[in-house]
């Protein structure tokens, strides 16, 4: 009777050590997965909070300072979650079916820290926007997620991206 009672216990202790590897490796998965899912909603919170005051700011002078700041009060920007690479800010042309597709003549580039990347293209006093006209920007946030766990530590940092685009507002009526 001892002897079955020994070979029961080690039976249950290699079972648990069988069970254990998947189940730590499902809790650590599902731990990454909800770190990255956050770092990509708060990514769009970030893209959509720097249009919003671009779409405010219109063209006073330190309107894209102040969108890169909106961006790095996020958690995205405060968090180290990831690595915010570059923050755009750029002009959208419309066509006459609507679309809105990239002006690269009107292109401005950012660190997080607000030092431009480059030259800037689209100086925010050039934005005028009048009543009765539409003139649209793009907020577009690039960043890095690291993998946190470990679990996916064999896989390369994922390079991601979070566009927000916005009507501009009239400046002068």
């Amino acid at each position: 009777m001892e002897r079955r009672r020994q070979h029961a216990r080690g039976q249950a202790i290699v079972e648990f050590a069988l069970v254990s590897f998947v189940l730590f490796f499902l809790i650590f998965a599902v731990l990454d997965g909800s770190l990255l899912l956050f770092t990509v909603g708060t990514a769009r919170f970030a893209a959509g909070e720097g249009a919003r005051v671009a779409a405010e700011r219109g063209n006073v002078p330190t309107t894209d300072q102040q969108i890169v700041d909106s961006v790095r009060q996020t958690a995205l920007g405060t968090t180290r979650l990831s690595i915010v690479n570059e923050i755009d800010v750029y002009r959208l042309n419309q066509d006459g079916a609507g679309n809105l597709t990239v002006d690269p003549a009107h292109y401005n580039r950012y660190r997080l820290d607000g030092t431009p990347i480059g030259s800037i293209s689209w100086p925010a006093t050039t934005r005028n926007i009048q009543n009765g006209t539409s003139d649209f920007a793009g907020v577009t946030v690039n960043y890095t997620y690291y993998w946190k766990s470990g679990i996916f530590s064999p896989a390369p940092p994922v390079n991601l991206t979070s566009t927000f685009q916005i009507r501009l507002e009239p400046q002068t009526y």
